[in-house]
């Protein structure tokens, strides 16, 4: 994913690096819809990456760091896979073929869908106990106390697996993304100057507290 420094201007962004620039004109259609939706996607992925390389960075102690990284990856890639505003990535399309991946990527949505997000799986497990005395007391239960277990799945086998199915998403989706973009300016550069001149600003809209629980509108 390119990288640009940006700034707001009254007139809309401004983009360093590019001296000849007079105006970063707004894109529509289902093209410019479906490049909106691959670049959310890149930076999901692209978070996952982070959070699985941070994981080797992170310290042992306290355990927490490493595994808050490990469920952020988790929650991010899969993110890309399920419904949203934009369009969810397809693991048959991107994994075609290859069943070792499709069955690790279905092992992980699970993970994420039955443990992390929602808990059904027996991945995590409470067991209520009584503690009884030996009955020379006057009363009989010492204290009530809960077991809780929950399954351990940051082992190399998965950190490796979880890895290649982020590198080879961003792989597929990187190739999309130089695809759209070649087909968006072909259809611009067909366009006359003055007609593109009068297109819109692209513009930067800060977010409010009363959208949070708002579905977003398409670009």
């Amino acid at each position: 994913m390119e990288r640009f420094q940006v700034s707001q201007t009254d007139s809309g962004l401004h983009l360093e690096g590019f001296p000849d620039v007079v105006k970063i004109i707004r894109v529509d259609g289902p093209h410019a819809k479906q490049l909106a939706d691959l670049a959310l996607h890149e930076s999901d992925l692209e978070f996952a990456a982070n959070c699985v390389e941070g994981i080797n960075k992170a310290p042992e102690k306290p355990p927490v760091l490493r595994q808050a990284l490990w469920r952020a990856a988790i929650v991010h890639f899969m993110k890309c896979f399920g419904d949203s505003a934009r369009f969810q990535l397809s693991e048959k399309k991107i994994y075609k073929e290859k069943s070792t991946a499709l069955t690790a990527f279905a092992y992980f949505k699970d993970l994420r869908n039955k443990h992390f997000i929602h808990d059904e799986n027996s991945y995590a497990q409470s067991l209520p106990g009584a503690v009884l005395n030996n009955g020379t007391k006057s009363f009989k239960i010492e204290k009530i106390v809960c077991f809780n277990v929950i399954g351990d799945t940051l082992d190399q086998n998965n950190y490796g697996n979880l890895s290649l199915l982020i590198q080879e998403a961003r792989t597929w989706v990187a190739a999309e993304v130089d695809t759209l973009c070649n087909l968006i300016t072909t259809d611009l550069e067909a366009e006359n100057y003055e007609r593109l001149l009068s297109r819109d600003s692209v513009t930067i809209t800060v977010p409010k507290i009363e959208e949070t629980g708002k579905r977003r509108a398409a670009p």
